[in-house]
């Protein structure tokens, strides 16, 4: 049937308003600026007052080869006005409204490709022989479409983070766009195509308009990558520097201690006993190192137990370090630091009157070992696959504990969160090879 003329000089208006709808599909975790609402109305009346007059321009003007340029330059309007409209709602930069602009409108596009092809079939022909039965498809078409496609990206949009404000990404999306408007357009609604032009074209436009928002969105995943991997080789590096720095200190302040003790050895019998006693134990209180019979555990143990008590929390450890000989030093650093941070963090937010303590034992049975690490905390957490959400980003783990998994899986391990209550554990099992099974030094409990 031909095309009503109210219907035909809507078709920018619908085409924006389907693009925006789209560009909720990606869009939906980003930041919103205030008055969310007000900004929408304003948007979309903005966008349907200038595409409307442009739609009633290009009907006037028919589908003339004269008018193909006119109607890249309407289409291209639209998409402006989208990026326009995107940048207004979401409380986010320029490039990052670019991004969901061009996934929303090439979102558009794989909808009305998929319109197009079902148009081709005779019992649809009859379908949209009225105006019920139009929009009736495009409801079907847009809504299906639009479904699949939330649910097909939502594993990359769900996680969202700085990433998406990446410029080089968004200008890649730009140019992307500029490409599909200008070849869609110069073919797209040409009554002189036969149908198996108009099957063969739109079936590209569709499996093109897949391939990019794939391609988007792997240069985001790409991205995304590429800051966690710098970010955790920043945080290893500082972890790195941290331990060699608290060795050296641990190592300096044990030798001075040993040194004072030995002076006061050579003043015996030349020093009133009483007097004697009382530097001894002034001395005394310079033995701060724990030993485990572990180097990296003994660092750790030291540094947080000082930690522990200049914020008032009480640190127990029942660790024999001989059984943990079998890690790197770096890695047990990293492994149980991240564990200890993280405990230290929650009991230092407690209210007044809670007790606060932290507790870290470890037991080795055969080749395994497992250790336990549990402190009280205050509010709710949220798990994800046994392990707690970040706080500073519910979207997805802190890199403090994703380093620690990937530490635990480096070892053949598990790493598993828990609550009861207003109790925080944590457990990890770590697999021993049988070259370490020997057991060496006598390690002591702490």
């Amino acid at each position: 049937m031909d095309m009503p003329a109210w219907y035909a000089s809507i078709r920018l208006p619908l085409l924006f308003l389907q693009a925006a709808v789209g560009m909720q599909l990606f869009g939906y975790p980003l930041h919103r600026r205030k008055h969310l609402v007000l900004r929408v109305v304003m948007g979309v009346a903005v966008a349907f007052l200038v595409t409307g007059l442009c739609g009633q321009f290009l009907y006037q003007r028919g589908e003339s080869l004269s008018a193909m340029l006119s109607r890249i330059v309407c289409y291209l309007l639209v998409y402006f006005l989208l990026i326009g409209t995107a940048w207004s709602c979401y409380d986010e930069s320029i490039w990052t409204a670019l991004f969901a602009a061009s996934s929303g409108y090439i979102a558009q596009d794989i909808a009305g490709s998929t319109k197009t092809i079902l148009k081709l079939l005779p019992p649809v022909q009859q379908m949209t022989a009225h105006v019920p039965g139009v929009l009736a498809l495009d409801l079907i078409c847009y809504g299906g479409v639009f479904s699949l496609l939330f649910f097909a990206f939502r594993p990359f949009t769900r996680r969202r983070n700085e990433n998406f404000d990446n410029k080089v990404k968004a200008a890649f999306s730009f140019g992307v766009m500029l490409l599909c408007i200008g070849m869609a357009r110069l073919t797209l609604d040409n009554p002189e195509r036969n149908m198996v032009a108009q099957l063969s074209e739109s079936l590209y436009s569709v499996l093109c308009g897949v391939f990019i928002l794939a391609l988007q969105f792997g240069i985001m995943e790409q991205a995304r990558l590429t800051h966690d991997v710098d970010e955790m080789r920043h945080m290893l590096e500082k972890q790195r520097t941290q331990y060699e720095s608290g060795k050296s200190s641990m190592e300096l302040v044990n030798e001075k201690y040993h040194d004072l003790k030995a002076l006061l050895r050579s003043f015996h019998g030349q020093i009133p006993a009483a007097q004697m006693e009382k530097l001894e134990k002034g001395v005394q209180q310079y033995d701060v190192y724990i030993h485990t019979g572990n180097a990296a555990l003994d660092v750790l143990l030291t540094e947080r137990r000082g930690l522990c008590a200049s914020r008032g929390i009480q640190l127990t450890s029942l660790v024999h370090g001989p059984d943990l000989a079998f890690m790197e030093e770096l890695d047990l650093y990293t492994l149980f630091g991240n564990a200890l941070d993280n405990a230290v963090e929650a009991v230092s937010q407690l209210p007044a009157g809670r007790e606060k303590f932290i507790s870290m034992t470890e037991e080795r049975q055969g080749n395994m070992v497992s250790v336990h690490v549990e402190n009280p905390f205050a509010g709710t957490l949220t798990f994800e696959q046994g392990l707690p959400r970040s706080g500073r980003d519910p979207r997805y783990h802190g890199y403090g504990m994703r380093s620690m998994e990937r530490i635990v899986q480096n070892y053949g391990g598990t790493l598993r969160a828990s609550q009861k209550e207003e109790i925080f554990s944590l457990d990890l099992l770590l697999f021993a090879p049988d070259s370490s099974s020997e057991r060496t030094g006598t390690g002591n409990r702490n």
